[in-house]
């Protein structure tokens, strides 16, 4: 009976340490919510790059090693503010890089405003309606699209 109100009371302190280590662990994940939630973003960034052209179409797999690799090499900090930009600045100019390379060089452009815009979307530092005026030109297309006049120009 004393032997197991001994490992009972050793069972009771390393649960007590494991639910302290779980909520510190728990904070850390929290601080890297940001980073996360703006990577996720510039995924579907270049998932969208599809409806350019079909050939443009990028795996999860894919993009996750450019984020194990940017985290590997980014600069290290302590400082959770400073790890975060260094990371963002890291991944982001490995995918600007990895996707650049696998594009038609008519569609880099392209890929760098879409990739700004959906940054500054992000951000909120972008206007909504001045946005839907840059892709519509100010022309209102009513309730029905107009059919296509052309054999040259896709539907897209």
């Amino acid at each position: 009976m004393e032997n197991a109100n001994k490992v009972s009371s050793e069972i009771n302190k390393k649960q007590a340490i494991a639910e302290k280590t779980e909520i510190e662990i728990d904070e850390a994940r929290s601080g890297y919510k940001p980073l996360a939630m703006r990577t996720s973003g510039l995924f579907f960034c270049i998932t969208d790059l599809a409806n350019i052209d079909p050939m443009y179409q990028y795996s999860l797999d894919f993009f996750k090693g450019l984020f194990v690799n940017a985290i590997a090499d980014s600069e290290k900090s302590d400082d959770l503010a400073e790890r975060l930009n260094f990371l963002n600045d890291e991944f982001l100019a490995s995918l600007y890089r990895n996707i650049c390379r696998s594009l038609f060089e008519k569609d880099k452009l392209l890929f760098s405003l879409l990739l700004t815009l959906k940054l500054m979307d992000m951000a909120g530092e972008i206007d909504q309606a001045a946005l839907k005026f840059l892709l519509t030109g100010g022309v209102s297309l009513g309730e029905k699209i107009p059919k296509n006049p052309t054999t040259w120009l896709a539907e897209k």
